[in-house]
């Protein structure tokens, strides 16, 4: 069997994290990626020990299955290049500061007016419009502004989370998107622009807590949640950690006190 995505060409112009991943995700569903890198430095992440041939643990995770063409975009040789590839391509996702692609000239609208099928993803720390939409971001910036960090921090013994969710998710969000206007394309034959960006990850991710804050004006801890569905962690006697989730249901809390064989304690 073809893998899902044959046959779509992708113009990466991502770089570090977020963007990289989306464009990942979908060259593991076929798709041909074809990343653009900067002139003599290419994408930064190359240089993140440690390495293996000497290349990047960090950079191969996050950029496998793809060609890789090197280009300083400032230049009007490399923009004809970049377009030429666009005419081509099913998608373009580019993670540059908002509004960079528009003053190189490789923007979405003169993308689509050569190509009007193709599909122009844009990640962006805080999305292309309100007052911070020029401002660089990080996964932990990103975190942090949509809420999330709190939720997963212990505020009386913080410390810092193993996994750069906020750029992950971003990824998957991208991908996502661009994934339903493939299928869009199908229907209308024309491509669109997509946007994505850590802000509105993370805010898709506290939509539980933040409905309970305009409720009740009480504002969630990393431990508020829990206490609805009884998920407790605890250090046994043994020395071993102990997780209990008993979910809402009290068939589960039966179920538990008949499996310790203390039925008295419901």
């Amino acid at each position: 069997m073809s893998a899902p995505l044959d046959g779509i060409r992708v113009v990466d112009l991502t770089r570090v994290l977020a963007g990289p991943f989306g464009s990942t995700i979908l060259g593991d569903l076929g798709a041909e990626i074809i990343k653009v890198e900067s002139l003599g430095q290419g994408d930064p992440v190359r240089d993140v020990a440690p390495y293996h041939n000497e290349q990047s643990h960090y950079f191969l995770s996050l950029n496998r299955n793809k060609k890789s063409i090197t280009l300083n975009l400032k230049t009007s040789e490399a923009r004809d290049i970049f377009l030429a590839l666009s005419d081509d391509a099913d998608v373009i996702i580019e993670n540059l500061r908002t509004g960079s692609v528009d003053g190189l000239g490789i923007g979405y609208e003169t993308v689509r007016a050569r190509n009007p099928r193709i599909i122009y993803c844009s990640i962006s720390g805080f999305g292309s419009e309100g007052p911070y939409t020029h401002l660089p971001a990080y996964d932990t910036i990103g975190q942090a502004m949509g809420g999330l960090l709190s939720l997963l921090t212990d505020l009386d013994d913080p410390k810092p989370m193993g996994i750069s969710l906020a750029d992950h998710l971003t990824g998957i969000f991208a991908s996502y998107g661009i994934l339903a206007a493939l299928h869009a394309r199908t229907i209308t034959g024309e491509g669109q622009l997509v946007e994505t960006s850590l802000l509105q990850s993370m805010v898709s991710f506290v939509q539980e807590n933040a409905a309970n804050y305009f409720e009740d004006s009480n504002v969630p801890r990393r431990d508020t949640r829990p206490k609805g569905p009884q998920a407790h962690c605890f250090i046994a006697g043994d020395g071993l950690p102990l997780v209990i989730h008993l979910s809402s249901p009290e068939k589960f809390w039966v179920g538990l006190t008949d499996a310790l064989g203390r039925p008295e304690m419901r």
